[in-house]
């Protein structure tokens, strides 16, 4: 059986009476419109902005992502295109993890991703009095997912 957190009134600072499933809803997207403006989410979008203005690291993206997708289903083919498919993955990630654009917007993302995870938590101690898992993803890993790109379902 499933430990129900603490019952209070309202939260910290907010009394907010819900009855019904509009309630919620009306809650809900309240929360949604505070958190555009919250600073991870705005970090985010600076940082994904300058990316999408940049036509080199929108081209670096593109290749990483394409070369990935080609090494992950390479598996049966000739071991001479694996390796040819794994080096142009390897030329593409080192100017992909070399990009100043790239890496600022994957900063911000794992802060988004951080950020995020904590209201996961708040949000979800009330309803099951457990805390949500501070790992991302299902994988157990401490680096937070497997690092297959979330072809498990663990997001990671």
């Amino acid at each position: 059986m499933r430990r129900r957190g603490p019952q209070r009134k309202g939260g910290r600072g907010v009394a907010t009476a819900v009855k019904t499933k509009t309630d919620i809803w009306l809650l809900a997207r309240q929360l949604a419109e505070a958190l555009e403006e919250a600073e991870p989410i705005r970090r985010f979008r600076e940082a994904e902005d300058a990316v999408l203005a940049d036509d080199e690291a929108v081209e670096i993206v593109r290749l990483y992502e394409a070369r990935k997708r080609a090494v992950k289903f390479s598996r049966y083919l000739p071991r001479e295109e694996q390796e040819r498919r794994i080096q142009a993955f390897l030329e593409i990630e080192e100017k992909f993890n070399s990009h100043p654009k790239i890496q600022a917007l994957w900063k911000a993302r794992e802060e988004l991703d951080r950020f995020m995870d904590e209201l996961n938590r708040v949000i979800t101690y009330p309803i099951t009095g457990e805390d949500a898992p501070k790992i991302r993803g299902a994988c157990g890993t401490s680096g937070g997912g497997c690092g297959s790109g979330g072809g498990c379902g663990c997001g990671g």
